[in-house]
């Protein structure tokens, strides 16, 4: 018999999102009354401003005439949407075309590009991440080393003194809400410079950065050209969870032909994003769309207002919301984070997502989304404020 992959085969969902999604099914099995609400979730809770609807319906009518049908395209891109994405979100940073590549979601974006380097690369991450970066390595047969973060470093990872190849930099971040400074990330560039290693930042959640000391792209550091590739999605700030439209910069100043060798790869593992996905995505560009955007992130930003003051107002270490919208909050008594959030579901009806599913060193914290529904976080506030 073919022999399969160990990695795979050997991923545990004790600890995982689909792990979070059992336990919830199984209350509502036991419990069809309970009307249970999510603090929990990652998708946005707004829909898709009409411009942009509007232009993803005049894309489907370009289907249905042959005069106007899109069938395969290149496997990087149409270029109407490169250009609107380097002239609004790079400006004067002298990006060209060929830097940039259209994809259908960064989830697989920023494990696919692993494939790029060695199999022996060295590769590190922070030991509280979003855990598609870890399991995405090791489906690869990619190890990982995990760097220690806690509430003393502000959960961003020191930097190493052993020579890493590959770091993942997730900022902001998802789930600690914490974002690298220009300070921060100029550290963590000169160490890329210095040791001949690539960045792989994942930079998803720019739209909610407004803080001055928090660059809203990594090309913003002096040298970033050499070392960085920049992953972003439209899926929260244009609200594409379900359209699934994603791209990704990867400099001609990183060295070894690497543009060169990724679309090799590109031809042959990938035939290119959905042209009415694109379309739409070159609509958020629009200025009613931006407007109608900027709204739906005030709005989530509004929400994680106001689950920050509830929890600090009663007595709970938070982290993240101001740029980001998550909030890491700390356990207050010896509960795991998996008790917590039985006691959360049990109590409340509330989900939360346990710490421990980013990480060991989560288990004392959970996290919260202000993606949810403004309804849904005043409910939430007030069935806590009962009893919390």
């Amino acid at each position: 018999m073919v022999k399969l992959n160990d990695n795979i085969i050997k991923m545990n969902n004790d600890n995982s999102f689909l792990k979070v999604k059992e336990k919830v099914n199984l209350y509502k099995l036991n419990n069809p009354n309970a009307n249970i609400i999510s603090l929990g979730v990652g998708d946005v809770s707004l829909p898709i401003v009409r411009p942009v609807i509007e232009a993803m319906h005049m894309a489907v009518d370009d289907l249905s005439s042959i005069n106007t049908f899109k069938g395969y395209d290149t496997s990087f891109g149409y270029d109407f949407l490169k250009e609107k994405i380097l002239s609004n979100d790079y400006p004067r940073m002298n990006f060209t075309n060929d830097e940039i590549y259209i994809s259908c979601g960064t989830k697989t974006d920023i494990t696919s590009i692993l494939e790029l380097f060695d199999i022996n690369s060295k590769i590190c991450l922070a030991s509280v991440m979003y855990p598609v970066y870890q399991s995405g390595a090791l489906s690869l047969n990619r190890n990982v080393t995990l760097l220690e973060v806690d509430e003393a470093n502000h959960f961003i990872p020191n930097i190493p003194k052993e020579k890493y190849d590959i770091i993942y930099i997730c900022s902001p971040n998802n789930p600690t809400g914490v974002c690298y400074s220009y300070a921060e990330l100029e550290k963590w560039v000169k160490y890329a410079i210095d040791n001949q290693a690539v960045i792989l930042y994942d930079n998803v959640y720019n739209a909610f950065v407004s803080s001055k000391n928090i660059p809203k792209s990594i090309y913003e550091i002096d040298g970033a050209k050499k070392v960085a590739i920049e992953f972003r999605s439209f899926s929260k700030a244009a609200s594409f969870t379900g359209v699934r439209c994603s791209y990704y910069i990867i400099p001609n100043e990183i060295s070894n032909n690497i543009n060169r060798i990724w679309k090799k790869r590109l031809n042959n593992r990938f035939n290119g994003a959905d042209y009415i996905a694109q379309v739409g995505a070159v609509a958020t560009y629009s200025d009613n769309a931006k407007e109608a955007i900027k709204e739906n992130i005030k709005y989530y930003k509004e929400n994680i207002k106001l689950l920050y003051d509830f929890f600090s107002i009663h007595g709970y270490k938070v982290y993240g919301g101001t740029d980001a919208p998550f909030l890491w909050v700390k356990i207050k008594d010896e509960m795991t984070s998996w008790q917590l959030f039985d006691f959360l579901l049990k109590e409340f009806n509330i989900v939360v997502i346990p710490g421990i599913v980013f990480g060991m060193d989560g288990d004392k914290y959970f996290r919260v989304s202000g993606l949810a529904s403004r309804e849904v976080i005043i409910e939430a506030i007030k069935r806590m404020s009962e009893s919390i």
